[in-house]
């Protein structure tokens, strides 16, 4: 979904933050699960895994615990703590705390903004990617077209629009030159994410493998291996899907 995002339409931030933060918190806690079962033959009580919540940051601090324990030196293994990781965790943990139900809290008559993931996401996450990977020559190809652009429809096309963030879109030069960006810099925050995912992933199947002959636990590299990619896939592959059995 994050390939579909676009910078003056919150909803479609929605769209990709919603699953991906139900799924890193869900896969966090199948985690914490399964290590706890091989650990102690049960499972985690209801009352305590309730209380873990929807912070993925407090959520992926423990799942460390547990590589930490599990699997120490393996560098398969360790989180993604990248600068860009830790904003992405952020703002989805935010999200999944609170943005996640906003236009039903809005029906309600709350007063907050629901593109603040949104617009962190833009000002942050995108921000520090185009900066890494948006190419000083890609960047000047597209400056020079969206000036062309901008140029032809002088005089002919207003533009009344806003960015996620509340930044003003009034020209046509100025709208092409951001979906340029935002065209960029898709595949690397697609990356970053999944990165994330891929780490969860690993986890998972070696779990798996680490729980083989209890009925308790499946293996779960059936389910989840088509996210244990090289980054170079994580970047180009545009739709993922996810084995059922």
């Amino acid at each position: 979904m994050l390939g579909k995002t676009m910078p003056q339409r919150t909803a479609t931030y929605a769209e990709a933050f919603f699953p991906l933060g139900i799924g890193f918190e869900r896969a966090s806690k199948i985690i914490l699960q399964v290590d706890r079962r091989l650990v102690s033959g049960e499972f985690i009580a209801q009352k305590e895994m309730r209380a873990l919540g929807h912070n993925l940051v407090r959520l992926f601090d423990v799942v460390e615990q547990v590589c930490e324990r599990r699997y120490p030196g393996d560098s398969r293994f360790s989180r993604p703590v990248d600068t860009v990781h830790v904003h992405i965790v952020g703002i989805l943990g935010e999200f999944a705390g609170g943005g996640r139900y906003f236009h039903l809290d809005y029906l309600g008559g709350a007063n907050s903004s629901g593109g603040d993931a949104a617009a962190q996401w833009w000002d942050v996450v995108v921000a520090e990617v185009s900066k890494r990977h948006y190419t000083k020559a890609r960047r000047d190809r597209d400056r020079e077209r969206a000036g062309i652009i901008g140029s032809a429809f002088d005089g002919v096309a207003i533009v009344r629009d806003s960015l996620v963030n509340g930044a003003d879109l009034d020209s046509i030069e100025k709208a092409v030159a951001v979906s340029s960006e935002n065209d960029a810099t898709i595949p690397w925050c697609r990356m970053y994410t999944l990165q994330i995912a891929r780490w969860l992933v690993r986890i998972l199947i070696e779990l798996g493998y680490d729980g083989a002959g209890n009925p308790d636990i499946p293996y779960f590299a059936e389910f989840f291996r088509s996210l244990n990619q090289e980054d170079v896939t994580l970047r180009s592959r545009k739709t993922w899907m996810m084995s059922h059995h």
